[in-house]
C-alpha cells in the first residue's frame, strides 16, 4: 500500500472517529482527535480538516478546538482559508473563516494585508455575523485610517452587539497604535450622545475608559451589562472628561 493510500485510509478512520465524538465530546477526545488530525500534513488532510468545520452541529468546544488547530498547519492553512473565503456561499461560514484568518496575526501570517482587506469589505456586509467578525479582525489588524470605516457601525449598526464590537475595535486599534487615540476618542464621544442601549453603551464607555486611561468603574473583562446606576456614573464621568478636554 503506497503512502497516499495509507493516509486515505487513516483519514477515513478519523472520519468515523469524528462521528462518535461530534456531539458528546470529552476533553481527552479533543486532544486525541486533534493530535491525530494534525499528524497528517497533506493537501487531502487539510481539505478534510476544513470540511469538518462545516459541521456546525458538533459540540461547540470541539468546534472551537478544531478552528484553533487549523492555524497550526501554518502558511498552507492561511492560503487555504483565503481561497475558501472566496468560494464560500454561506455568510456564517465566511465569518468563521475571516475570524480564523485574523488569528494568523499571532502566528506571523504571511497574508495579513489580504485578510485586512476582506475584513474592511465585511464591514459593509448585510449579514450581522460577517460585520461582527470584520470588526474583530479590523481591531486586530487595522490602523488609523480604519477608524473612519468603523465609525458608521459604531453609530448606526442595526445590531446592538455590533455597535459594542465597533467600540472594541477602536480600542484595539489604539492599543496597537497610540497615535490613533484622538480620532478614536472623537468617534466614541459622538457615539456616547447617540447611544441608548445599555449593552452598546457599556462597550463604548469601556473603550473610552481604556483608551483614556481613566477609571469609570466598569470592568473591561466582563461582557455582562452593569447596573443602571454604574452605567450612569460611568457616563457622567466620561462626559466630564470630554468637557474638560474640550475646554
Amino acid at each position: 500500500m503506497n503512502v497516499s493510500a495509507e493516509e486515505g485510509k487513516a483519514i477515513e478512520t478519523l472520519r468515523r472517529r469524528f462521528k462518535t465524538i461530534r456531539t458528546d465530546t470529552e476533553v481527552s477526545d479533543m486532544f486525541e482527535f486533534g493530535a491525530s488530525l494534525l499528524a497528517f500534513r497533506s493537501a487531502e488532510a487539510l481539505a478534510f480538516h476544513y470540511e469538518l468545520l462545516h459541521d456546525t452541529g458538533m459540540d461547540s468546544d470541539l468546534y472551537d478546538w478544531l478552528c484553533r488547530k487549523f492555524s497550526e498547519r501554518g502558511d498552507e492553512a492561511e492560503d487555504h482559508l483565503l481561497a475558501s473565503f472566496e468560494r464560500e456561499q454561506d455568510p456564517a461560514m465566511q465569518a468563521t473563516v475571516l475570524q480564523m484568518l485574523g488569528t494568523f496575526k499571532y502566528r506571523k501570517g504571511q497574508r495579513l494585508k489580504e485578510t485586512a482587506a476582506l475584513a474592511r469589505a465585511a464591514l459593509a456586509s448585510p449579514h450581522e455575523d460577517l460585520r461582527c467578525k470584520g470588526l474583530w479582525v479590523i481591531g486586530w489588524l487595522g490602523g488609523t485610517t480604519d477608524i473612519a470605516k468603523v465609525a458608521p457601525l459604531l453609530a448606526n449598526d442595526s445590531a446592538v452587539a455590533n455597535r459594542g464590537w465597533a467600540a472594541s475595535a477602536l480600542m484595539q486599534i489604539v492599543l496597537n497604535r497610540r497615535s490613533a487615540a484622538p480620532k478614536a476618542l472623537e468617534c466614541l464621544r459622538a457615539a456616547l450622545e447617540l447611544e441608548r442601549d445599555p449593552v452598546a453603551l457599556r462597550g463604548i464607555l469601556v473603550a473610552v475608559q481604556e483608551i483614556a486611561g481613566k477609571k469609570f468603574g466598569l470592568s473591561s473583562s466582563s461582557y455582562d451589562p452593569p447596573s443602571e446606576e454604574k452605567l450612569q456614573v460611568a457616563l457622567a464621568k466620561a462626559r466630564r472628561m470630554f468637557a474638560r478636554s474640550a475646554g
